[in-house]
């Protein structure tokens, strides 16, 4: 049996929405697999390193090991189990226990309930989850006209004046996310995201807005093509050509009454009408408040990053 043609039949079972898996490179150094009776698992692991003035530093540990996995079979767990033993000895060879900076990645097919056990036994947790908004059926609705009026603010699209604001929002948001274990608060993170903004607002202009009061911007949107988006190692989608939600925040004083719905409706509308075929987005499991959030507006979980930070344990 290829395990990755049994990879891409069983995903296909379970999840139309992912994108059948290329085959992996029997010659690669990191290659390792795995068969019983019950099933096959197949793997490819991959490690990156980052200087913590990378401006992809904030997206997890300095060191990342990452493993690029195919089950096949009724019963992939046990194979997989044996690839994940195989792959952390490897790991351990190499990091300090107890070491913050290094970490075990592994995405999977959220849906795939099957290789849960064997991560969960290794010490894995979930913590990122990658969910979309499929376009709406019957999505003919005009665009909403910008700046527009919402619960006393008004809504409207970022300008380079904006820059500084929008720097410290998503640094906001970054602290507030580092507490779920997926991303990393660095120093310089507003400057940088800063900068990020001003070379987005010069090429896209369109793709950014902002919910300002008299007392200044209070929240803020921001989207880019799923093709660019920060997450180039997660699994591909079927559909292609969607926009990816980089950056949704909202000041705690505009929390709880409704407001970032309306404001998300707002963006996801603007996006609709622009016949955008999906919007996807990923948001920390551990945020109390995101997951029942990201479902009321129309998401669903399609791949989940499980990991262990550190990559190994302390004894």
């Amino acid at each position: 049996m290829d395990i990755t043609t049994g990879h891409n039949a069983r995903q296909r079972g379970f999840d139309p929405l992912l994108a059948e898996a290329p085959p992996l490179d029997a010659a690669d150094p990191g290659y390792r697999e795995e068969r019983d009776a019950s099933g096959a698992a197949a793997a490819v692991a991959r490690f990156s390193a980052h200087a913590e003035s990378d401006p992809d530093a904030v997206w997890g540990a300095l060191r990342r090991h990452e493993l690029d996995v195919r089950v096949a079979g009724e019963d992939p767990g046990p194979a997989f189990g044996r690839i994940l033993d195989d792959w952390l000895r490897t790991i351990a060879a190499d990091e300090r226990p107890g070491d913050a900076e290094s970490s075990a990645r592994v995405n999977v097919p959220s849906r795939d309930i099957a290789l849960v056990n064997a991560l969960s036994a290794r010490g894995f947790s979930p913590t990122g989850i990658r969910a979309v908004r499929p376009l709406p059926r019957g999505a003919l609705a005009p665009a909403p006209a910008l700046p527009a009026e919402l619960d006393g603010a008004v809504v409207r699209t970022a300008t380079l004046d904006d820059v500084p604001a929008l720097g410290a929002l998503d640094a906001r948001l970054l602290a507030l996310d580092a507490h779920f274990a997926g991303v990393t608060e660095r120093p310089g993170a507003a400057a940088m995201f800063a900068e990020a903004y001003r070379a987005r607002l010069r090429t896209a202009p369109d793709t950014t807005w902002v919910l300002e009061r008299p007392t200044g911007i209070t929240g803020c949107i921001h989207v880019m093509p799923d093709a660019d988006s920060p997450e180039p190692d997660t699994l591909a989608l079927a559909a292609s050509g969607g926009q990816y939600l980089v950056v949704m925040y909202l000041d705690e004083s505009e929390r709880g009454a409704g407001t970032g719905a309306a404001f998300c409706d707002m963006a996801h509308r603007l996006l609709d009408a622009d016949g955008s075929p999906y919007t996807v987005l990923s948001y920390a499991v551990a945020n109390p408040r995101s997951g029942p959030f990201w479902s009321r507006m129309g998401y669903r979980p399609v791949v989940t990053e499980w990991q262990r930070r550190p990559a190994v344990l302390a004894v």
